[in-house]
């Protein structure tokens, strides 16, 4: 009776430690007065948004009101954010200059690259690594150990794109929304294509991607809606309300948030637990 007892309790022990399946769901919208956002990044509670229509970066509150209006450029995209104890530098790719604008505290200055860019539509960094989307030249620039590499071609295949418009890098490997393949690419930071994400999933316009440790998220324009993937491309689940022609994608905490291009909004979602019926 004793050892009933003891593989019982370790039966129950074993099933409250599992972990708990979580979904997202939608929990609002923030109207953007006057500003179609492109690309978007978090600065602790405020938002730093392209708004490529009228040539400028702006910064909003959590109400969505605008609280900086940064420079002036020309048609800016993704953006990245780089902010640590000593150094805030936010990167605009200005997609009609063919360059990349760097923004520190009140200097701009312009990032020094020794090939020709046209149409850069992102940027990301990741420790002293640099990779740039480069729209017209369907390919993506990737700065390592000193040196600048040219990945991909035109064309539809696996390692090649067509008309990317958002990258990431992080530990292992780089990220890339190939808008007009209706996919995503994953690359190693060897310059091997390894896995293509999306290609089942009808997307029409995969403009923006965002990759935490657990997922992915792939914007899908054309479709109004959010595709999220794990990390081995399995989608787990797909999010529409709310969603309307969206850009970019970032996670911040427990909270989604997705710039809507169209409507000029913040569509905001938040992770919870699944509840499963009894």
């Amino acid at each position: 009776m004793k050892l009933i007892y003891v593989l019982l309790s370790v039966v129950l022990l074993g099933c409250s430690q599992q972990p708990v399946e979580t979904e997202w769901t939608y929990e609002k919208s923030i109207s953007l007065d006057g500003i179609n956002p492109i690309g978007l990044v978090s600065d602790d509670d405020q938002y730093i948004l392209s708004d490529g229509d009228h040539n400028r970066v702006v910064k909003v509150d959590h109400t969505g009101e605008i609280t900086q209006t940064i420079g002036d450029f020309e048609r800016p995209m993704h953006l990245d954010y780089v902010k640590d104890k000593s150094t805030q530098r936010l990167f605009i790719p200005e997609y009609g200059k063919d360059s990349i604008a760097v923004i520190e505290g009140t200097n701009k200055s312009y990032l020094s690259i020794t090939d020709s860019l046209d149409a850069p539509a992102s940027i990301s960094m990741f420790k002293d690594e640099i990779a740039i989307a480069d729209f017209y030249n369907h390919r993506v620039l990737y700065f390592s150990n000193g040196t600048w590499q040219s990945l991909g071609s035109e064309g539809k295949k696996l390692g090649q794109f067509y008309y990317p418009t958002d990258v990431q890098i992080m530990e292992n490997y780089l990220y890339i929304a190939d808008a007009y393949n209706d996919r995503a690419q994953v690359w190693t930071k060897n310059g091997e294509p390894v896995m293509e994400i999306g290609m089942n999933d009808n997307l029409k316009a995969a403009t923006g991607i965002h990759v935490t440790a657990t997922e992915l998220f792939l914007t899908d324009f054309e479709n109004d809606r959010i595709l999220i993937y794990d990390r081995m491309g399995d989608l787990k689940q797909i999010i529409e309300k709310g969603i309307d022609k969206p850009t970019d994608v970032i996670q911040n905490d427990d909270e989604l948030i997705i710039a809507n291009y169209r409507k000029g909004e913040l569509v905001f979602y938040k992770k919870t637990a699944i509840k499963r019926k009894q």
